[in-house]
């Protein structure tokens, strides 16, 4: 007579295999106890030993693989089968994949778009006269490496409102499609400033200048002439 092995697995229609060590396996198939509990069945040979071991892999999608080996008990009175269990082995998490390297800027912003990142990364205090001047250099900066190289400060002489000799809230785009001088703060070093980004007038060569200081970009020296940057290439060419 045939032995009968019921299980109960979570979840029910979890895949279930038995596989004696004395060969074969069977996979359980769906039944219901005299109760009315719901489960599985693994129909064994009437030719298997008791005693001996076997192994049950129980699998789902979404779940990890449980597998335990045992003692496979066989009652020949009852027509049942009983699995001793007493060996554990835990399956491994998947491992998560390294991450990949870093992606450069996005090169697809226009100006504007990358001032106001720049702003939103909080770092500036735009109602203070350092926090304008340390943002106007943040935005050079991304500006010359996300969009023109073309791009540069304006130079402020001694006596004139500035930061670090350059204009404390204003930027200028020397050469390509709409170079000009542009405001990138209304109401600066006020409560209610804020990022802009504003058309002023048209580039002044004599007054265009770079840092020394802004690092991953070519530099470019201050012209005295606008033909001199006329081939200025931007950084997403």
């Amino acid at each position: 007579m045939p032995f009968a092995f019921v299980l109960y697995p979570n979840p029910l229609d979890a895949h279930v295999t038995l596989k004696p060590d004395s060969g074969g396996a069977v996979a359980g198939i769906p039944y219901t106890d005299a109760s009315g509990r719901p489960g599985q069945l693994c129909t064994l040979a009437d030719s298997t030993p008791s005693g001996h071991g076997a192994e049950l892999t129980l699998e789902a999608p979404g779940y990890l693989l449980q597998r335990v080996r045992g003692f496979l008990l066989v009652y020949p009175d009852t027509g049942t089968a009983r699995l001793q269990v007493d060996d554990f082995t835990l399956t491994p998490e998947p491992v998560a994949p390294a991450p990949g390297p870093t992606p450069p800027p996005s090169t697809s912003h226009d100006p504007a778009t990358i001032i106001q990142e720049v702003y939103a990364t909080g770092q500036y205090n735009l109602g203070t006269h350092e926090g304008c001047g340390t943002f106007t250099e943040g935005c050079l900066a991304a500006l010359m490496a996300q969009h023109s190289k073309a791009w540069g400060h304006i130079l402020k002489t001694p006596g004139q409102n500035q930061y670090q000799g350059h204009a404390v809230d204003a930027l200028m785009l020397l050469a390509g499609s709409g170079n000009g001088i542009y405001d990138i703060i209304t109401s600066s070093v006020s409560p209610e400033a804020k990022p802009a980004y504003n058309y002023v007038g048209p580039p002044d060569p004599d007054l265009w200048y770079q840092p020394t200081d802004v690092k991953g970009v070519s530099l470019i020296a201050r012209p005295t002439r606008l033909v001199h940057v006329s081939a200025i290439p931007h950084a997403n060419a």
